[in-house]
């Protein structure tokens, strides 16, 4: 085959790769064993950068922003903190840190203290942790607590937690937690205290993940390449 010019080439060899990223995606979300036992969606930041509009309700790409990271995860336990005028689907849950506003630790807290009210966990069940603007996490959770379940059948020492690490910058709302490390997250009173403060009162370790399942929407800017993100990977 020939090419009238390089462009056009180029152009294909783009589409293919789109094409590639999407069907290894979906085949990811149809194939992959079910490690996670339950996930947490943090929503209820207050979308400063996006001038005040809530981060959920973001419509992007044809729907809202929650819709679509809700869609790429795992069919298991899951609850949304986020204000309660937040939409979420019949079979998820919502709650909120209270008080409200009182930081993503907090809300961590929340959202497990709402699933264990509705189901019953061992200490070693792992439960996923995302935020909503990062609309692929799903991705991210799944490989992560497979290494997780997989280093904790072999270790001795049993790790609590698996964040995310994109380059140099270690991604602390989202990961895998055991639920022995919810536990100690509770006890630790996570009130107004960053994320970065209390895990690492508790112990974790990172392993690298895509940046596309990072990509998290934060101001308008992010708009337009997360946009493409959803785009290609329907």
């Amino acid at each position: 085959m020939f090419w009238k010019n390089e462009a056009d080439a180029r152009e294909l060899g783009c589409v293919r790769e789109a094409s590639r990223k999407r069907k290894l995606r979906k085949l990811i979300m149809a194939s992959s064993p079910q490690y996670l036992n339950g996930v947490i969606v943090l929503a209820g930041g207050t979308g400063e950068r996006l001038g005040g509009r809530s981060k959920p309700n973001l419509l992007i790409a044809g729907d809202r922003l929650i819709s679509w990271t809700l869609s790429f995860l795992p069919p298991v336990p899951t609850v949304v903190v986020a204000p309660e005028e937040v939409e979420v689907p019949e079979k998820v849950f919502l709650t909120m840190e209270e008080p409200p506003g009182s930081g993503p630790a907090a809300g961590i807290v929340a959202g497990w203290h709402r699933l264990a009210a509705s189901f019953v966990f061992s200490p070693s069940d792992i439960i996923g942790v995302c935020p909503v603007d990062a609309p692929l996490s799903g991705f991210a959770l799944r490989q992560l607590a497979r290494q997780l379940q997989e280093t904790n059948e072999e270790a001795v020492e049993k790790e609590k937690i698996l964040l995310g690490q994109v380059g140099e910058v270690t991604q602390y709302v989202l990961g895998a937690f055991t639920v022995r490390a919810l536990m100690e997250m509770a006890r630790a009173n996570p009130l107004n205290r960053s994320v970065r403060g209390v895990l690492g009162e508790i112990g974790f370790t990172t392993r690298e993940i895509s940046p596309d399942y990072a990509h998290d929407v934060d101001t308008p800017a992010d708009i337009p390449p997360v946009t493409e993100l959803l785009r290609i990977s329907r």
